[in-house]
């Protein structure tokens, strides 16, 4: 039997344990999916019945290749918090690319941004009161000069982009909040380059990813958000929010173009029985996987903990490499039973010359 899902808002997953760092956004249509039909199908007394999803309607905005970086505002207390992707307390003498130093130099900028939106979000929803526990938190990336390298926006100068705020404990539609920003301080928002719109066909995701992948590709090869600045060049793709959950981080998704693009590993016909069968299934996903991004990625999760990036951290940084792996491609490894033991061994086998290599390279 099958039905059509209802307009119902999907429940997260309760978490183990609280975070305020900024999710992991999936590559995968597929994981998005099986992830809402099962939130769905939670509500559904027969379990046996088919879930049917129609097309959703989704929003996206410019991915933009800097490092992430959060600043989250107490209410009560006026207390900023500035955060990188794996550091929940950044300061100035322990910093992400001098994102601290900046930050803290702009404390009364930071509160006015805080208050501009707050007032929207009463304006908003005039019903409901603010939870003055919880903690604004301004998501976003920050880009320019040697932060990274060969994109347009290694051509600005440093500065910070807003890519998502959380209200009162939720991710607010950023379409409403697009004029809030403060350029005269270097703090600008990602609707500068516009909001894109698109389809998703749950059940017809190949439809999907035919239709996002132009889009990708045409940021890639250049940069909308860098255009705005009169800069022109390479840029990265695309993150998508499903519109009628955008405050549910859980749906949200990316598509990259360009270099960027990351390798997508086809499903293999069958499970391997034997071990070596299931080693040549490792050793192929762990190619896809061990992408020079990804290798970039830890790399810069050290400087980002104050960890050397020397022998002394290259158990660290495997180690971050594996678990990576693991998470963003969990669908993946459950569903074509790919052999944990054999995947980690072969991502070390290519991540540990990679990381020889780049100690050699340093910071040329």
């Amino acid at each position: 039997m099958e039905r059509s899902a209802s307009k119902e808002v999907p429940r997260a997953a309760s978490p183990t344990k609280e975070t305020t760092l900024y999710p992991k956004i999936t590559n995968h249509i597929h994981e998005v999916v099986k992830t809402l039909k099962y939130r769905l199908g939670q509500t559904v007394d027969n379990p046996t019945e088919v879930l049917h999803l129609d097309p959703i309607p989704i929003v996206g905005t410019v991915k933009l290749h800097g490092t992430h970086a959060d600043i989250l505002v107490h209410h009560d207390t006026d207390k900023i918090v500035l955060q990188s992707r794996n550091n929940v307390n950044l300061l100035p003498r322990a910093d992400n690319h001098d994102f601290a130093k900046s930050m803290t130099q702009k404390t009364s900028t930071i509160l006015f941004l805080r208050d501009q939106y707050i007032a929207r979000w009463k304006e908003l929803n005039p019903t409901m009161e603010l939870d003055t526990s919880i903690p604004l938190t301004i998501a976003g990336e920050w880009i320019g000069q040697k932060i990274q390298k060969g994109v347009a926006l290694a051509h600005l100068s440093k500065r910070l982009v807003i890519i998502s705020v959380k209200i009162n404990g939720k991710w607010v539609n950023d379409e409403q909040y697009s004029d809030i920003e403060a350029p005269d301080n270097q703090i600008y928002n990602i609707s500068r380059a516009s909001f894109y719109r698109a389809i998703l066909y749950p059940e017809d995701q190949v439809r999907t990813i035919a239709d996002l992948e132009p889009l990708a590709e045409k940021i890639a090869a250049r940069c909308p958000f860098a255009e705005s600045f009169g800069v022109e060049g390479e840029g990265e793709g695309l993150v998508w929010k499903l519109v009628p959950y955008i405050d549910n981080s859980e749906f949200w998704f990316k598509t990259k173009g360009g270099r960027f693009k990351p390798t997508f590993t086809p499903a293999h016909k069958k499970p391997a029985g034997d071990d070596s069968g299931k080693r040549e299934v490792a050793v192929t996903v762990a190619k896809a996987w061990c992408s020079e991004q990804r290798m970039e990625q830890g790399w810069d999760y050290l400087r980002e903990r104050g960890l050397p990036q020397s022998m002394k951290g290259i158990g660290t940084y495997l180690k971050w490499v594996q678990n990576d792996i693991l998470i963003e491609e969990k669908g993946y490894i459950e569903e074509n039973k790919v052999d944990e033991a054999m995947l980690r061994t072969e991502t070390i086998a290519i991540a540990k010359p990679w990381f020889f290599r780049r100690m050699k390279k340093g910071d040329e």
